[in-house]
């Protein structure tokens, strides 16, 4: 059988290889010129690895709802950052509050925000091997190979950061054959970035890659005090650099280094909600940070093993102008400064043995692992209010066997087993005298099931389509609350765990005409971890009234998430192409009491829309011209448990006309073509207004990308 798929010109086709299909299988864009393709070619390129699952399986035998974008999906929608692209995948949504979308949540789950609490993530954020969770300013985007996101607990592959999901970015590792790319770009609001990489082999074995990039946005906030359009820029710098190095056709080892220098502004609430601000003292967003891995395989005959050491060492300074404004603004103006500096080590050890793959569709195969890992995160809080500094330190560790086992129950039927038991212990102490350990032992399972359907004409579906069922578990560690002005018993949360049962199918319909993957989900959460938060009234010399907040994590008695997940690509054409994304989301949780005394009664949970929609559109006007627009939709939400504001529903279209001659590429694009108001962190409850004696609750939101105009270049070879 043969189906359809397009190719980039023969220019590009070295690099860019297996990108085309990557685009039609991950629900991405694609570049013109159509050719037939043999069975044998569409068995070697249609395998996707998603190298964030236990056993690196192809993303469409491996059971879940999980999607991988390719580089042509970054560039179709000029992403530099995570947040960039998240709005591709159904159910997935971020928060921002600092100058980057940091906090994701998949199907509801995942944090708002950090201050000066210790944090678990409920969101897996790798790097290749290193572990950025929590990190999210280290997200940037650059010579990627594919993003992947793999929904619902990951606990038995990933461990203790992955209750809702993983999110994970691969590089364009070293390989023996030379490849590079040089990019360009410049938009309003004074924005330009360049980048550049190279690959090459140096001898027999031995190869290298290197890349960085450079990154640059004034922002769309005017500071009218300062008089300043800069003070919410983006100042972004990253390196990498890779070598590997292959003894012999069963032994490897690799080291990654990556670089991080990042000096963001953060001036983004005003008192009117009309990014203009009044700051006299703009906030800072800063990351300056150092990571590495290495990486030894050693295959055998029947087995792989493999060993892979991280380390992470960086420098996280976060600062706001809390009053929003400057003294003489009002008499009733206060002043006040909020910072957090964060010095943060992460290290790991992980062992793994595997079978290899046979290659044969109904031969068991197997994985077993041990995993160790270290960190440290030392805080500094200097606040106007505080009659001295705030110090902290806080030690996770955590030690763990995870293993999977998959094998055939008949020549369609497959049974995959997996499980792991993590030991954490985390220690905590700060200025305020409180110390506090925990210790917990903490188990995560997954049983699936697959079938593997009929390939038969009359079915409409190809070779390799399944239908999957799966119930798994997942964890997440408890914490510290570290707000002495909290009661005792609210200084410390206990674990939260999950129940995930998920049935779905998966594959492609009869002659390539769409890739598809349909999933229904519900999930239970135990002792679910939320945000509350207890206020203070601090009294100024002039006799007025401040209020303060005291942020704090509790656990609930219930929590459910249940929903639909839909993405397909569909080849309607040889010269057009479409693709579809939907989610449904209904989330809830209460039947919990707040610090303050008053009962939660069963209500949304924050930050997650009943409905995400994402719809792209190709059209191949010539051998090189190209068009491409997209749109992104999401419902209404919730900003917090702890109020009722919300973020009403957004559409956003984005689009550019492209023109390629063999090596070289130009776009006129365009983001957020309406000028759609989009809404990436909201507050409510509180006054920060002097104007009227902070006598009114009201509203404040954070903006995010405006319409902005750009062209950007790209030379790859």
């Amino acid at each position: 059988m043969t189906i359809k798929r397009n190719l980039r010109p023969s220019a590009k086709t070295r690099h860019f290889a297996l990108d085309p299909l990557f685009c039609a299988l991950a629900i991405s864009s694609t570049y013109p010129a159509l050719a037939q393709s043999s069975p044998e070619q569409i068995e070697e390129v249609e395998r996707i690895e998603v190298s964030a699952s236990l056993s690196n399986r192809d993303l469409y035998s491996l059971s879940g709802s999980n999607i991988v974008l390719s580089d042509a999906v970054l560039l179709d929608r000029q992403a530099r950052h995570v947040q960039d692209v998240l709005a591709v995948v159904p159910n997935v949504n971020f928060t921002a509050g600092s100058s980057r979308g940091k906090f994701i949540q998949i199907r509801g789950i995942g944090e708002r925000s950090q201050f000066s609490e210790p944090v678990n993530p409920s969101i897996g954020l790798l790097l290749d091997d290193i572990d950025i969770s929590g990190l999210g300013s280290l997200a940037t985007l650059y010579d990627l190979r594919q993003l992947e996101v793999l929904s619902g607990p990951q606990s038995v592959a990933v461990g203790v950061n992955s209750l809702g999901g993983v999110v994970k970015l691969l590089s364009t590792p070293a390989e023996e054959q030379n490849s590079g790319r040089f990019s360009a770009s410049i938009a309003q609001n004074n924005a330009y970035q360049l980048g550049g990489a190279y690959g090459a082999s140096l001898s027999d074995g031995l190869s290298i890659r290197a890349s960085a990039q450079l990154n640059k946005d004034d922002g769309d906030v005017y500071n009218a005090f300062l008089d300043r359009d800069d003070t919410n820029n983006i100042d972004e710098t990253t390196a990498t650099f890779f070598i590997n190095k292959t003894f012999k056709d069963s032994q490897q080892l690799g080291l990654n280094l990556y670089y991080f220098n990042i000096d963001n502004g953060y001036d983004a609430f005003s008192l009117d909600n009309d990014q203009v601000t009044q700051s006299d003292e703009p906030g800072f967003d800063r990351s300056d940070a150092v990571a590495g891995s290495i990486k030894y395989q050693h295959g055998f005959d029947n087995s792989l093993a493999k060993v892979v050491l991280t380390y992470l060492d960086g420098e996280f300074d976060y600062g706001y102008d809390e009053d929003w404004t400057y003294p003489a603004f009002h008499p009733f103006t206060y002043s006040s400064f909020d910072r957090y500096l964060r010095d943060v080590k992460r290290s790991s050890i992980e062992f793994t043995l595997s079978s290899r793959d046979t290659g044969l569709l109904n031969d068991a195969s197997w994985v077993f692992g041990l995993n160790w890992r270290d960190a440290t995160e030392d805080l500094l809080r200097e606040y106007t209010f505080n009659s001295g500094d705030f110090v902290s330190q806080y030690k996770p560790q955590s030690a763990s066997a995870f293993g999977q086992y998959s094998f055939a129950l008949s020549q369609k039927l497959q049974l995959t087993l997996a499980s792991r038991l993590e030991r954490f212990r985390a220690d905590y102490d700060d200025s305020d005298g409180f110390d506090e350990s925990l210790d917990d032992t903490l188990v995560a399972g997954s049983i699936s099931l697959d079938y593997r359907l009929d390939d038969s004409p009359d079915s409409g579906l190809s070779r390799g389509s399944i239908v999957y069922a799966s119930l798994s578990r997942g964890y997440k560690a408890g914490g510290f609350n570290f707000d002495q002005r909290l009661s005792a018993n609210n200084r410390t949360f206990a674990p939260e765990y999950n129940w995930n049962i998920e049935t779905g199918i998966k594959g492609t319909l009869v002659e390539g005409l769409a890739n598809y993957q349909l999933s229904a989900f519900y999930m239970r959460r135990q002792d679910a971890q939320v945000s509350d938060f207890a206020t203070f009234e601090n009294v100024l010399e002039d006799g007025s009234v401040v209020t303060a907040f005291a942020d704090a994590i509790r656990n609930t008695d219930t929590g459910v998430n249940k929903g639909i997940e839909l993405t397909s690509a569909w080849q309607l054409s040889d010269n057009w192409q479409i693709n579809a994304n939907v989610g449904y989301l209904d989330a809830t949780f209460g039947d919990y009491t707040r610090i303050d005394g008053s009962f939660v009664p069963k209500q949304d949970q924050a930050q997650a829309p009943s409905y995400t929609f994402y719809l792209s559109s190709e059209w191949v006007l010539s051998d090189s011209w190209r068009y491409f627009v997209d749109v992104d939709a999401k419902d209404e939400f919730r900003f917090s448990d702890g109020h009722d504001e919300r973020s009403p529903s957004t559409v956003v279209i984005n689009t550019h006309l492209s023109w390629q001659h063999e090596h070289h590429e130009v776009r006129l694009w365009v983001k957020n073509l309406s000028d759609e108001l989009i809404y990436t962190r909201g507050f409510g409850g509180f006054s920060n207004d002097p104007r009227d004696e902070y006598a009114f609750v009201e509203p404040y939101f954070q903006f995010g990308q405006p319409r902005q105009v750009g062209v950007s270049y790209e030379y790859q070879f």
